[in-house]
């Protein structure tokens, strides 16, 4: 079977209701494990809807659920497999692994940020435990609790794990936005550049997903509604990639093409050298950018800026804002300054 038909053969809403509290939780650490799967072709991470978190690969499916406790005494197993309502959580998720299919693999995992302890043994050396790959006395613990429950002869545990997050899942906001910014840089190259802007929309983005209550028959809606791909996670990312700033190639080749005469070109390059490397230190260059792009952008949006040349741009800006400059700057510096924020705004900066 195709991934998607396993996938319809699966019970909806396997998650229950949960705090309000660790639904912030479960949001964030499916963020945290989004971007832990940027490296892969291709992915869909769905929030809240058959488990915590799905991850929807080309050829598998892995469901995690997600169990935080601020008491650090280990996550004991007679409590995972302890019977309430529809069944234990470790039954749940048996459940969810039991659709498997030789065309289909299904992965789940209990991820908690306490060790595991199974008749006494607490098993703290290490982050996963594989309950296929427990000593056999361990094993047997497992398999006749869940033999109990789920009323079978066989219980295979192969894809069935245990995963214990040193990642803080009481508080984990600064340190999901803490990797969403590392990740950034390692994805895209540089900084973003509005961190905060960039954390909000991941934030709301994911939220949003996981806030929508309504079952969804067709599996493309369902993601649509529910997940987020790798393209669309991507797509958020490339809004915050600073822009490249050719703004001073751009004024050197306008003023090559423009200007015929030598002595005019070199005057003007000299005045663009000067106010491209003052920018960096000079509030007064600084606000004046801001105040020639608000009004740049104020005008556009209301379809009131003069659709002509360039020349004739700058001349406009020069008659709204010249006089505003100080008197250390000669016409020649305003000028090419005027056609340094033009060319940002054509190319996006100030959007």
């Amino acid at each position: 079977m195709k991934l998607s038909e396993v996938y319809r053969t699966i019970p909806y809403d396997l998650s229950g209701s949960v705090s309000k509290n660790r639904f912030r939780q479960e949001i964030l650490w499916g963020i945290s494990k989004m971007f832990d799967l940027f490296d892969k072709p291709e992915f869909c991470v769905i929030f809240d809807y058959k488990c915590d978190i799905e991850i929807h690969l080309s050829d598998s499916i892995e469901f995690y659920q997600i169990k935080s406790q601020k008491a650090q005494k280990p996550y004991s197993f007679t409590d995972l497999s302890k019977v309430e309502g529809t069944g234990s959580i470790i039954g749940k998720l048996f459940v969810l692994k039991d659709t498997s299919c030789p065309e289909t693999r299904i992965k789940c995992a209990l991820v908690s940020n306490r060790f595991l302890k199974i008749k006494g043994k607490e098993l703290s050396d290490a982050e996963v435990i594989d309950f296929d790959a427990l000593d056999d006395k361990l094993k047997a613990v497992v398999q006749n609790a869940l033999k109990s429950e789920l009323s079978r002869d066989e219980i295979d545990l192969r894809d069935l794990r245990y995963i214990y997050t040193s990642m803080d899942l009481i508080s984990p906001e600064n340190a999901v936005k803490g990797q969403i910014d590392s990740c950034f840089e390692k994805i895209k190259g540089c900084e973003p550049a509005k961190p905060n802007a960039l954390h909000r929309l991941v934030f709301d983005t994911v939220q949003k997903k996981a806030c929508y209550e309504f079952a969804a028959d067709d599996f493309d809606e369902l993601v649509k509604q529910k997940g987020v791909t790798k393209d669309e996670l991507d797509s958020i990312l490339e809004q915050y990639k600073e822009k490249t700033d050719n703004s001073l190639e751009q004024v050197q080749a306008y003023i090559e093409e423009y200007y015929q005469k030598v002595s005019e070109r070199k005057k003007l390059k000299t005045a663009l050298a000067k106010v491209f490397e003052a920018e960096y230190n000079s509030q007064i260059l600084q606000r004046k950018e801001r105040e020639i792009s608000a009004y740049l952008i104020d005008k556009s949006e209301s379809k009131t800026l003069l659709d002509d040349s360039t020349e004739v741009l700058a001349d406009v800006l020069i008659t709204a804002f010249g006089d505003t400059f100080p008197l250390e700057y000669s016409k020649q510096e305003i000028y090419v300054f005027v056609l340094l924020v033009i060319k940002r705004w054509e190319d996006g900066k100030y959007e």
